[in-house]
Formats: structure tokens, C-alpha cells, sequence
């Protein structure tokens, strides 16, 4: 009996030390090794999530995350969201639809182990402690190192050494992975809505017209040795007949927020004419909307969809009247509309805004006029918040295009402009060989090999690509941090040398009725080659403001951005004839004097001035020291972070920096993120196509 007893006390005392031993091992795993933290805000949006609502725009079925940390303290609710593929505002259903309640932040481990033996890399997804509060963590993007200076301009990094008295300012160059991850989606041809081509609403690839013409494509479109673009969805192509150069452009033309309260509301009219008979009003109706829209292509700018959200109190602070609807003025049957609600905050009938809001938007009702202009005036300029809205140009690009090459010779070229300098590609499809210039040889590139110690200036960098005749492939061309960067399904081409080259650090749009320029920003020619454009996807790099506050709307712009400054009415006064065919809504008073974004807004739309006015060279930058052991952090989601630009830093730390005794680690990967659309309802199953390495 002692025996089996005294068996009995070990088996019991090796169960509690092994497990005392497992608890003591979680615990220097989690303190030295791999730690778990949730994502809270959306300063590193796109990629990273904090607390935020996933949406499928039921317009054109894009699949976005919209950002709502605003709720995270209990404020802010978050009622509607705009879609950066179609520009739709879609009013959310939150009591209906539990899908569209907003998901916590991602779930991320941290490797701590990662720089106890080697220094962070520039470009590095860090955590460290807040140095303003050490129980708060901080996950941001590492952009300075020690012993540096950091310039932030022009959207871009430049650095240079503290301890050379004669180093200078050189951009900052992002790695491949890094500049893959970071690049944001501003469009996709997948993803065009059906009604935009009932509209005749232009396709965003087209060949080029002129100014007088409104840039509608020229005749010579869809005739032999031209490109000819399919009826309806999106496919462009070329027979090869055509021995010189024939191009197609990037036109940006997203629908804005107001094109689809007015769509809207002409299909409830239709509607409603068509259900009581009315031929010709309905007939009418139709034609009035094929010929309504027309718009002119725009500027791409440092727009996030993370953060164009509309919420409840901004609805329920109108002060236009704009949900004080007759009550007798009923609901068009038929109407794209799911119209349940709930009384809330509302109107004199009880009747919450948020439903008024979702009614007016989906053509639900008809709308009286004072509602729709009010509502129109609410979306240019306040809703969302002007600071959300795009504010800075951002000229460095990525296009991908899905080509079938149906030819076994000919030349497949492309291009990206910037400042007016078009950065060019060219690949012979007999050979597969790539040539790089940029106007065309004019201008040099400007490279160093720094492996041979040698460097490159002159007007051709070439490359090998596995492209000979016939075939299909997706091509992938980068104008990022002054160097341009070529892929063909997938895999990076090398080059004789880097496509690397300078320029002026601040940049401004150029365009002109010879060449629209930045306008229209990219391109792909065909000479003597048939080939079909099946595809394109167009991206943008992120944009640093240069900023000591980015909440603050135009901090950059030294220009009088007060709204009916002597400025803005003399150019409004200078130029109504090129406004009243650009977009005449800005010859109104009343969004004249509506914000200061509406300043900035005008500039970005007014084209014909870009290369007279100063207003975007004459930015600022904003730079800081890094001394020994000291790092700095900024946030992708520029417009959305509290990171080390932040005057509060400096007035509370005396530096723009953080100590490397405050680094946790390395952001390794997302481990559970929320749960896929099809097990909403059952939390513990994550999205596991999200379940990735942190780049």
C-alpha cells in the first residue's frame, strides 16, 4: 500500500511540474517570442484591419472594408459606406443584416525575437510602446532608422545621413514584396456595373479624343486597324493591320456620390412611368438619362476606402432639411430598395434619418428638388468628412493588363505618365526583348550598380521577357519611388540596369490639349500587333502627407485654401468657360463657399490651369532627425494616423521618435481575421484566405 500510495504522491507531483513548467515555457514564449495582439484602428489599412465593417456594393458586387474604429468608444456609429470601384454610397442595414455591424480588428502575432540580434529594415511592419502611454502598443510601418534625417515629401521618403555633413536627400525606395503589398486598388475592369453601359456612361479605356470633343473616343475607334471595344462589359482589341503606333488611355472616371443620387432618382421616375403607362414620359426618361452623363476623366488622389464612412451624427446634424419629406410622398414599388428601419433620432414623423438616407440614395422615393440638391451638396463636400476624401494627387502608378497576344510579331507597348513625362515601355513580340525610356529617350535614367561600383546615365535600360508570339499574359508595370519595375505573370524581369531616375521633389499635374498628360495617366499601344485587352487593374502607391496633423484638410498646400478667398473667385471668375464644361456645379455659389476641400477639389478638376498654377508645387514638406537608437513610425493609412509626424509627440516628448528600448517585435502575419461571409454566425471559423504574412 506505501508503495502504490507513495507512486500515487509522484505521478501527482510530476502531473503539477510538468504543468507548472508548461506555464512557466507559454509565458517566456509570449515574452520573448511570439506574442498575439488585435488590430484596434485602421492606421495600417488596407492591409491591416482594425475595427471595421466588410461590404459586397450590391452595384457593382466590389468586396471593400470600410473603417470603424469610430465605435470603438461607443461614438461615431458608422450608417453607410462608398464604394471606390463605382463610387456607390451604400446605406447600411444593420438591424436586418447582423453582416453589416462592424467586426473586431485583425488578430496578428508579433515575433519579438526578430531584432534581438540584427537591426529593423526600413519598410518593416513594427510594434512597439506608445511612447506617450507604455500600456498602449502601436503597430505602424518603420520609415526612419538612425542617424538619419527623414524627409517627407511629394507623398514620398527621402533620407539622408546625420553624421556626412555632405549627404544628401535620396529617395527611399521601396523592396519588391513591399511595394506589392502596399499599392492600393483604384481600378479594376471587372468590376464596372451593368447600368453604367445602359447609360452609354464612357468605358475607362479608350482611344484618345480631343478636349474640344469632350474626350469622347474619335471616329476612327472601332474600325479596322483601330481598337475596337466590345458593345457591352469590357474587352478592347486590335487586328495588327495598323503598322504605326495606336494607343488606348486610362480615363478616371469613377461615378462620384451624386451621379447615383441622380440615376436614382430618373429610374424611379422611370419606373413609375412605365407602371402607369406613360410611353413617352418613359420614353423620354430613357433618353434623357443615355445623354445626361458624360463626365470628364479626373485626377487619381490619396482616396482610402477604409475611411469614406458617413455616420449617424452626420446625418442627424443636417441643417439643409434634406430628410423633411412630405409624408404622403410614397415609395416607388419595384425600386431597388430594402427600406426596413427602425424610429430613431428623426424627423418630425419619426422616421430615422438613416432610412431617408437609404431611400433617397436607392431612387426609393421621389424626391422633392430641394432634398435631392441638398442631399447633392451634403456628398461634395461633407459627407464623407472633407479629411476622407482625397486631397493630394498621387502620380506614382502600377498598372496590370490581361493580354492575349494573337500575333507572332509586333510591338506591345505601355506607359505611365507623371508630370507630364511619359515613363515608357516597348516589347518586341518576336524576341520578347523590353526596352524602358522616358519621353521617349529625351530624358536619362540616372542608376547605380552598386555591386560593380559603377553607375548608368543614358536613354534605354533593356530587359528579356519570356513573351515570343502568341500567347497570353498578364503584364505588370510600375512607375513607384522614381523607378520603374516590369513583371510578366508574376515573375519580376531584370534589367541591364535599375530603371531608376530623378526629379524635382515636389510635382505638379500637367496637361495640355496636345497631351492630356497626367489626365489621362496611362496607356497601351499596339504596332502591328493584334492583340485583346481582356483585363486591366490600376494601383497607386501610398501617399505620405507631409503633415504635422493630416486630420487638418490641406495642411500641406500653402495656398489660401479659405473658401471664397480673393484666389478662388479669380479662378472661378478666370476660367468659367473651362468649369462650365468640366463640371459647372463649381459656377454655383454654393459650393464656391461650401469648404475648404471644395477649394482643393476645384483645383484637382480644373485641368486647363494645372501648368499656370503654382498651387500644387507650392506644398510643404516636414522632416525629422533620427538620432542614435531612436526609430520613426508612420502609419499606410496616412490620412488616418497618429503616428510620429504628430506635433503631440513633440510637445510632449521633445523628438518625432521612438527608443528601441519601446520595440515589442515584428508583425509576423494575421492569424484570425473575422470569419468568412459564410459562417458570420459562427465566430470561432476565421476567413482563412486572409490568414497571411504581414509584408
Amino acid at each position: 500500500m506505501d508503495v502504490i500510495r507513495d507512486g500515487s504522491v509522484m505521478w501527482l507531483r510530476d502531473m503539477l511540474e510538468g504543468f507548472a513548467i508548461a506555464i512557466i515555457l507559454a509565458f517566456i514564449f509570449r515574452g520573448f517570442v511570439v506574442e498575439a495582439f488585435i488590430i484596434p484602428t485602421g492606421s495600417m489599412a488596407h492591409g491591416l484591419q482594425g475595427t471595421h465593417i466588410e461590404h459586397d456594393c450590391h452595384i457593382c458586387s466590389y468586396r471593400y472594408r470600410a473603417g470603424a474604429s469610430l465605435e470603438n468608444d461607443g461614438k461615431g456609429e458608422v450608417v453607410a459606406t462608398v464604394c471606390p470601384m463605382c463610387g456607390f454610397t451604400e446605406v447600411l442595414d444593420k438591424q436586418n443584416d447582423l453582416s453589416k455591424n462592424a467586426f473586431s480588428g485583425d488578430r496578428i502575432l508579433v515575433n519579438k525575437f526578430s531584432y534581438m540580434f540584427k537591426d529593423p529594415d526600413r519598410w518593416d511592419v513594427i510594434v512597439f510602446k506608445n511612447p506617450l502611454d507604455a500600456t498602449e502598443n502601436y503597430i505602424k510601418r518603420l520609415i526612419g532608422l538612425p542617424n538619419e534625417t527623414v524627409l517627407i515629401c511629394n507623398g514620398d521618403i527621402y533620407t539622408k545621413s546625420l553624421r556626412n555633413t555632405n549627404a544628401v536627400f535620396e529617395i527611399a525606395r521601396k523592396p519588391e514584396r513591399k511595394h506589392l503589398a502596399m499599392m492600393q486598388l483604384v481600378h479594376d475592369t471587372q468590376y464596372r456595373p451593368q447600368i453604367l453601359d445602359e447609360l452609354m456612361w464612357p468605358q475607362p479605356w479608350r482611344m484618345v479624343g480631343t478636349y474640344a470633343d469632350g474626350y469622347h473616343p474619335p471616329k476612327e475607334e472601332g474600325t479596322s486597324g483601330n481598337w475596337v471595344p466590345t458593345i457591352e462589359g469590357f474587352n478592347y482589341s486590335i487586328d495588327g493591320t495598323n503598322t504605326e503606333k495606336v494607343s488606348i488611355r486610362y480615363h478616371h472616371n469613377i461615378p462620384d456620390q451624386n451621379f447615383w443620387v441622380e440615376c436614382n432618382q430618373l429610374q424611379a421616375h422611370l419606373t413609375l412611368a412605365d407602371e402607369s403607362g406613360r410611353v413617352k414620359d418613359a420614353a423620354d426618361i430613357r433618353k434623357q438619362m443615355k445623354m445626361l452623363f458624360w463626365p470628364r476623366p479626373k485626377l487619381i488622389t490619396d482616396v482610402y476606402a477604409y475611411n469614406t464612412t458617413i455616420t449617424r451624427q452626420m446625418l442627424d446634424s443636417d441643417n439643409y432639411g434634406i430628410f423633411d419629406l412630405p409624408p404622403n410622398n410614397d415609395i416607388v414599388e419595384g425600386a431597388e430598395s430594402d427600406l426596413s428601419g427602425y424610429p430613431g433620432a428623426g424627423t418630425q414623423d419619426g422616421i430615422d434619418n438613416v432610412l431617408r438616407f437609404r431611400e433617397l440614395m436607392q431612387g426609393g422615393k421621389l424626391a422633392p428638388e430641394y432634398a435631392t440638391r441638398g442631399l447633392s451638396k451634403r456628398l461634395r463636400v461633407d459627407w464623407p468628412s472633407p479629411t476622407n476624401r482625397g486631397q493630394y494627387w498621387v502620380g506614382d502608378l502600377t498598372v496590370e493588363f490581361d493580354v492575349v497576344i494573337q500575333s507572332d510579331s509586333g510591338k506591345l507597348g505601355f506607359d505611365i505618365v507623371e508630370s507630364g513625362v511619359h515613363y515608357e515601355g516597348e516589347i518586341d513580340v518576336a524576341t520578347g526583348k523590353l526596352a524602358l525610356s522616358i519621353d521617349n529617350g529625351a530624358r536619362y535614367f540616372s542608376s547605380a550598380d552598386t555591386e560593380e561600383g559603377t553607375g548608368y546615365e543614358g536613354p534605354i535600360i533593356e530587359g528579356q521577357t519570356p513573351i515570343k508570339g502568341k500567347g497570353v499574359h498578364t503584364i505588370r508595370y510600375s512607375n513607384f519611388d522614381n523607378e520603374l519595375r516590369v513583371w510578366v505573370n508574376g515573375d519580376r524581369i531584370e534589367l541591364n540596369h535599375p530603371a531608376t531616375f530623378v526629379t524635382e521633389r515636389i510635382l505638379g499635374p500637367r496637361w495640355s490639349e496636345e497631351d492630356p498628360g497626367d489626365l489621362l495617366p496611362i496607356g497601351l499601344h499596339s504596332t502591328g500587333l493584334a492583340v485583346t485587352l481582356e483585363a486591366a487593374r490600376v494601383y497607386r502607391d501610398v501617399y505620405y502627407i507631409a503633415s504635422s496633423n493630416s486630420a487638418f484638410v490641406g495642411n500641406e498646400y500653402k495656398s489660401d485654401l479659405r473658401p471664397i478667398s480673393d484666389d478662388t473667385r479669380q479662378l472661378i471668375q478666370s476660367n468659367q468657360a473651362a468649369i462650365g464644361r468640366i463640371d459647372p456645379i463649381w459656377l454655383q455659389s454654393g459650393y464656391q463657399s461650401a469648404s475648404k476641400q471644395s477649394v482643393i477639389q476645384l483645383h484637382l478638376d480644373l485641368f486647363p490651369i494645372w501648368n499656370q498654377s503654382t498651387f500644387f508645387t507650392d506644398r510643404e514638406d516636414l522632416s525629422f532627425n533620427v538620432m542614435e537608437d531612436e526609430f520613426f513610425p508612420m502609419g499606410d493609412n496616412s490620412p488616418a494616423s497618429a503616428d510620429a509626424r504628430w506635433t503631440r509627440w513633440t510637445n510632449d516628448l521633445g523628438k518625432n521618435t521612438f527608443n528601441r528600448k519601446l520595440f515589442i517585435g515584428e508583425a509576423l502575419m494575421i492569424y484570425w481575421p473575422h470569419p468568412h461571409e459564410a459562417f458570420w454566425d459562427l465566430p470561432f471559423i476565421p476567413n482563412f484566405s486572409r490568414i497571411d504574412v504581414i509584408r
